[in-house]
């Protein structure tokens, strides 16, 4: 199997965190100035999915529930279980603060709905 099919099939794991309040399934993005990819992390499903769906992510860990907790794991070591976080590296050119607001206020659709429905890069 292909490291790109296995990230496609991480993303039907990709649960929300049973015990997280809303407030506690937050989406950060970090990077310097000296570097060219940003880390995203988030605990939010639906950012998550299309996350692993991104052409351009590469997936350096993700949280998955094991007894009563999470673990940050290597995508291969997921083995069926649930994903409730997913940590990323992804071009800094793929980001854009648009001047605009989205007419969706959904956070899934910070990350275009197209990465996931088609896999195809904006």
């Amino acid at each position: 199997m292909s490291a790109e099919a296995a990230t496609e099939d991480l993303g039907g794991l990709v649960r929300e965190h049973p015990d997280l309040t809303p407030a506690e399934k937050e989406t950060t993005v970090r990077f310097a100035k000296d570097q060219d990819r940003a880390t995203v992390f988030t605990a939010e499903a639906g950012v998550g999915r299309r996350l692993l769906a991104h052409p351009r992510a590469d997936v350096q860990d993700v949280n998955v529930l094991e007894d009563g907790g999470t673990r940050p794991v290597a995508p291969s070591e997921v083995s069926g279980r649930d994903i409730v976080g997913v940590r990323v590296s992804i071009p800094v050119g793929a980001l854009k603060v648009a001047l605009s607001a989205r007419s969706a206020s959904g956070h899934a659709e910070v990350v275009s709905e197209r990465v996931y429905s088609d896999g195809a890069s904006e």
